[in-house]
């Protein structure tokens, strides 16, 4: 009876941490003139979700994530200007990101950085 206890609590807590994948989270701050604001989680298993956000218009936005300040990694165009919105990123990517950015890749420009902890 109590193998099978261990056996039950070693599956549920194995089930949890699958669904339960840890995060890190960051909140957005414009650049210059830009405003960027909102935040940033970004989950071991590579769900990056953006809430409260709201970004400045501007040409060919994109979401990148940098493994320090700066932007390195295109991830996707950037879906709208604000609201919710989720993204996918390879786990590897997302293990070794330490910040978010709204990236205008025509121009070169970041519009806002999350850093995330």
């Amino acid at each position: 009876m109590f193998v099978r206890l261990v056996a039950v609590i070693a599956l549920l807590a194995a089930s949890f941490g699958a669904a339960h994948a840890a995060s890190k989270k960051g909140t957005f701050s414009g650049k210059g003139k830009y405003k960027v604001s909102g935040t940033a989680t970004l989950s071991d298993n590579g769900r990056l979700t953006l809430s409260g956000f709201s970004s400045s218009s501007g040409p060919d936005l994109y979401i990148y994530v940098g493994t320090g300040s700066k932007p390195t990694k295109r991830i996707a165009k950037l879906k709208r200007l604000s609201g919710k919105q989720t993204y996918s990123l390879p786990a590897a990517v997302a293990k070794s990101a330490k910040s978010v950015h709204v990236y205008c890749k025509r121009f070169s420009v970041n519009f806002g950085t999350a850093n995330l902890r």
